[in-house]
This record gives structure tokens, sequence and C-alpha cells, in this order.
């Protein structure tokens, strides 16, 4: 990404904006802030890296790793969403570090994108590249586009992507849900 193509294009927005920014000393590093931001959130990760070391298992229970918190950006509004994600699988003899799973998903949120394909990207790249029995996820999205636009309300958005042994036994994915709901301690 060229930062500095980025910052003009936020001096642009911002003198759109506020025509005397550049006398107003609290945006003085407006355009700059802003470029930095946008950059942060609008980069592309291999997340393949996450499955060099791969660690040998005997488990067929669920692993699960909840309650990550990521941020994305709305793809139409271009503002933050902020995501509590929860990855669960069943290994076929193999597993990662739990680090690797938040880091998956703290990666594939980096780019604007709908909710419906993030949580899809998630369990397809667990899947694809681990190969487990199953693989399960569940997003919960705060929309700021939502809130602090349109209908102007708090609301969570709920979504969910299913692979494997969790499509056919029910009863799985019920002990899925079950584990995620219970209280943090």
């Amino acid at each position: 990404m060229n930062n500095e193509s980025l910052e003009d294009a936020c001096k642009k927005l911002v003198s759109v904006l506020n025509p005397e920014w550049e006398t107003n000393p609290d945006m003085k590093e407006t355009p700059l802030r802003i470029a930095k931001m946008y950059a942060s959130f609008f980069r592309n990760e291999d997340t393949t890296q996450y499955f060099s070391k791969r660690f040998p298992t005997k488990n067929k229970e669920l692993v699960i790793l909840k309650n990550i918190e990521c941020f994305g950006m709305c793809p139409h509004h271009l503002t933050p969403v902020i995501y509590n994600v929860h990855i669960g699988y069943i290994p076929r003899g193999w597993a990662i570090g739990l680090s690797k799973l938040a880091r998956i998903a703290i990666a594939l949120c980096s780019y604007p994108k709908l909710q419906e394909n993030f949580t899809s990207e998630v369990a397809n790249v667990i899947n694809d590249n681990l190969k487990p029995r199953g693989v399960i996820v569940v997003v919960e999205g705060i929309h700021n586009c939502i809130r602090c636009r349109g209908v102007e309300k708090l609301s969570t958005c709920i979504t969910s992507e299913i692979r494997g042994v969790f499509i056919n036994h029910p009863e799985t994915k019920q002990e899925f849900i079950s584990l995620i709901s219970l209280n943090n301690y």
C-alpha cells in the first residue's frame, strides 16, 4: 500500500470536511493519523504461515478458542466493526497453537469485507490447511455503520460456518454452542 497516496487522499477528504483544517491545531496531523489507521486496517496477510508448526495429537474432541476480539472494517461505509470470534475444531491427528487460531481471525478481518464472508474465510482456512474432522466458527459483530448512522442502535450480528462432523452431528454443534456460552472466568 502506498502510504503517501493514502495520506494525500486523506488530506483531500479532510479539506472537504473542514476547509480550514490546516489552521486548526486539533487537526494538524489528522490526515496522517487517518492514513495510518486505514493502513493498519487494510492489510493482507498470508495465513498459511500459521500452519507451519503442527503438533501431533490423539485428541478427537473439541478444541475451542473463544472470545477472540478483533477489528475489521465495513466494506460499505469504511467504519470499524468489532468482532468477537469463537473457533472450534476436532483434530484429525494434528493441532496448531491456540494463538495461531487468534492470529488467523485477526489476519482475515484486516481487509474490508462482509461479516458473512469473514466467517466463511476463517472456517475455510482452518479446514483447508489443518484438515480436521470438523470446524465451526461463530462470529459476533458490532457494526459501527449501524450504531453511528442509519438506525443508530447498538446491536450484534451473529454469523456461523460449519464444516465436517458438525454438519451431520447436531449434538457436536450443540456442545460447541453450549461451551462458548459459558461465562468467562
